[in-house]
């Protein structure tokens, strides 16, 4: 599913946090929160309707998760909607063993920025004076930095500078930092914004500051003399990448400056690099082509890899149609891949008679039409047509045993289609061959599944990539672009490369591709740990 607004933008700011395992605030907690609160506009809007008669009817409510820790430096505003009687809002974080019944700041594990006075609080009802009072129509904002161990308060887009810091930062836990507001007297409304809309402060210059500052710190990091070693193991890491990428010309001419073996063929290693290109490019088509050129049998061994690579070239065909022109052509396509198999077998029984004459030797003759041209490109899964003169001729598939005469019918009557619209012929070839290959999928889809059982992954991938036939716009604009997201195809390349290299018992993984991965996992760690300026040291930027 394709990302939201909201949650590429979340994506943006916190790019090291796993949502999954830890949520980041989306609203406040509809269970968490002072029966004197009430909630609306998607529980992101909080209602004071206490009695307003002592401090004893404060009423607070906190997020529905806490600050994930992975954030580095986390952020959200609130806009005081109404200040009500006297404005006494607080705004700030607490932890879990806040009481609801005390302003935030004002409870040993809070810190408040209050509206009334400017202050601000900790563990006291005793405050200190740190910015100007906020009141009806203002936004406040709230930033825990865990690289600076400090929080500070925004308004209306300005820092008012650091609050808290320090031991006072460190004397409360930030394990379980939740954002936090408290209401005290009648009519008071606020509204929260966890990254539902961009913020009014520039939080984000702040956060690539702090990516500056993280990089400056890595790579001005001082080596002891004393790892002499150092220069031949970075060396050995740079030789193995070239290696695994098939730069052949770049790592022969730094294994003749180092004394390294290459250990695999020029023809070899050009070969891969030119399939990753390929796979890269979105030419998978030509890339399996290649690839059973120069590796004959790799692709049979690996009947999931291969069936995966189909199903790619298959989206990469789909996105070189014109749905808007194809609009009805790909209707009947699309019923032509989801002909079910008692579909057919119906359709068989109804027609035996009438079609016996025709299909006896299950090849069909259609009238002589000039303009009625199927391309063959060669070998290869989607070459099932073929012309010769002004006679068309295909051999019906069988299913599971059985012949799929429905299928044929329809081909037929889709052709009949594309002509009476008056597609040119290479329009016509175009959509013929996505169809084939739809039907070739869905054939070895059912071998895969007598052979090895049923494989999720590729029904997931299989349903999504005849479901793209449903629009009638390109994919890259649509909600299944990720089916031709250039990521994606990298990886594909990366997964196909790797696998050859494997089957021609070679490492899988270059030593420096292991060496990031180990890094990225250690990073991520830290920065779940809480150490902030991991979240902000990106391994992939770096290289």
């Amino acid at each position: 599913m394709a990302a939201t607004s909201m949650e590429r933008y979340l994506q943006v700011l916190y790019s090291t946090v796993d949502a999954k395992k830890t949520p980041l605030p989306t609203s406040w907690s509809s269970t968490d929160k002072n029966n004197y609160i009430k909630l609306s506009n998607m529980h992101r809007r909080a209602h004071y309707k206490g009695y307003s008669r002592s401090i004893k009817d404060t009423a607070c409510v906190r997020s529905d998760h806490p600050i994930p820790l992975a954030c580095g430096l986390y952020y959200f505003e609130v806009k005081v909607i109404d200040k009500g009687l006297k404005g006494s809002i607080a705004i700030g974080v607490g932890t879990r063993e806040m009481n609801l019944s005390i302003l935030p700041g004002m409870d040993k594990n809070s810190f408040g920025y209050l509206g009334n006075c400017g202050g601000k609080f900790w563990g006291s009802e005793v405050g200190t004076a740190y910015g100007p009072s906020f009141t009806t129509n203002d936004t406040i904002g709230c930033g825990v930095n865990l690289v600076n161990r400090q929080i500070f308060f925004t308004k209306n887009g300005k820092n008012l500078g650091e609050a808290f810091s320090g031991s006072l930062f460190d004397a409360s836990s930030v394990l379980g930092l939740y954002p936090t507001v408290g209401l005290q007297t009648t009519g008071e409304v606020v509204e929260a914004n966890f990254g539902q809309s961009r913020f009014m402060y520039n939080i984000e210059k702040d956060i690539n500051e702090l990516k500056k500052k993280t990089a400056s710190s890595i790579t001005e990091f001082p080596i002891p003399n004393e790892h002499t070693e150092m220069p031949a193991v970075f060396q050995s890491w740079v030789f193995s990448y070239l290696m695994h990428q098939g730069y052949y010309s770049t790592a022969e001419a730094l294994a003749r400056s180092t004394g390294q073996k290459l250990g695999e063929e020029e023809s070899s290693m050009k070969s891969r690099q030119r399939i990753q290109g390929l796979v890269s490019s979105g030419k998978i088509g030509e890339a399996i082509d290649v690839t059973q050129a120069c590796f004959p049998t790799f692709l049979d061994s690996h009947p999931n890899l291969f069936f995966l690579l189909k199903v790619h070239h298959f989206v990469e065909l789909i996105d070189t149609l014109n749905p808007k022109s194809f609009l009805a052509a790909l209707k009947a396509a699309h019923a032509c891949l989801f002909v079910s198999q008692d579909e057919a077998e119906k359709d068989v029984e109804m027609k035996e008679t009438s079609s016996r004459d025709s299909h006896s030797d299950i090849t069909m003759d259609t009238a002589k039409d000039d303009n009625l041209e199927i391309e063959v490109d060669g070998p290869g899964p989607s070459n099932a047509f073929a012309t010769q003169g002004s006679i068309y001729r295909r051999r019906s598939r069988r299913i599971h045993g059985r012949l799929d005469r429905k299928a044929v019918m329809e081909t037929i009557e889709l052709e009949r289609e594309l002509k009476s619209q008056k597609f040119t012929p290479e329009d016509r070839r175009a959509v013929m061959k996505t169809i084939e290959l739809g039907r070739e999928l869905k054939s070895q889809k059912s071998t895969l599944e007598d052979q090895y059982g049923v494989n999720d992954a590729n029904n997931n991938l299989l349903a999504k990539a005849f479901n793209s036939l449903s629009y009638t716009y390109r994919l890259l604009e649509g909600p299944l672009s990720e089916l031709v997201d250039p990521k994606q195809r990298e990886v594909l390349a990366d997964t196909l490369n790797s696998a050859i290299l494997e089957a021609n018992q070679l490492p899988k993984k270059s030593i420096l591709r292991l060496a990031m991965a180990h890094a990225k996992e250690l990073q991520q760690t830290m920065a779940q740990n809480g150490i902030g300026a991991s979240a902000f040291a990106s391994i992939d930027e770096s290289f």
